[in-house]
């Protein structure tokens, strides 16, 4: 028997899963969250195997609530369901601790069949998921390098175009360390500027 969380703010899609899934055997739906809020308290006080986590909660992403709930239950496994199918935000989720991403549009038997794979420690990406990241790099989804939180606040504002003191100003370092973290990470990117770094960060997801 496979333990189902859904965390999902649509009624109508929460309860087609609850319906569809109800009616397979070797599925038993433990528990449902409408918010970010609701499946982070849910986690904690239910016992599960499989979680699928809506991309969009209105209190939260849940690509930032993967990464929460991986330090909060780790042996959960989670199961990214979307209506979005770009790679950016796929290489998020998974970078994140998802197992695996499905376009809400896919067929329930492919449900069926991510949930069977991910509660066995496999990863799934759907058909629709499949042909978005044709052509990325084979290692590429388990070579993304770790960069640390400072880091990634780096990122972000480089992202927006701010200069090294602007971004210090923003979290209160030095230009210096700023510009110190900026080649760390062009160092751990494996590119030798800001554009080549932006660039490599979006195709990974990292922005």
């Amino acid at each position: 028997m496979i333990d189902i969380l859904i965390a999902d703010d649509h009624p109508l899609i929460t309860e087609g899963l609850r319906s569809f899934l109800r009616s397979r055997e070797d599925f038993c739906i433990a528990g449902t969250a409408a918010n970010a809020a609701q499946t982070m308290t849910m986690i904690q006080e239910i016992p599960a195997t499989v979680l699928l986590l809506d991309v969009n909660l209105p209190d939260g992403n849940g690509v930032d609530l993967c990464s929460r709930i991986r330090k909060a239950a780790p042996d959960l496994r989670i199961l990214g369901l979307s209506n979005y199918s770009e790679r950016s935000v796929i290489l998020r989720m998974l970078n994140n601790g998802a197992s695996g991403y499905l376009l809400k549009s896919a067929p329930m038997e492919e449900l069926e069949k991510a949930i069977q794979v991910v509660a066995a420690g496999g990863i799934y990406f759907g058909e629709g998921v499949q042909q978005v990241i044709t052509g990325l790099a084979a290692d590429a989804l388990t070579a993304i390098p770790p960069i640390t939180r400072r880091e990634k606040e780096v990122l972000q504002w480089l992202a927006q175009g701010l200069s090294s003191p602007q971004i210090g100003e923003k979290i209160f370092i030095s230009a210096v360390t700023v510009d110190s973290h900026r080649r760390s990470l062009m160092q751990k990117l494996k590119v030798n500027n800001t554009v080549s770094l932006l660039n490599k960060a979006r195709e990974w997801g990292l922005i």
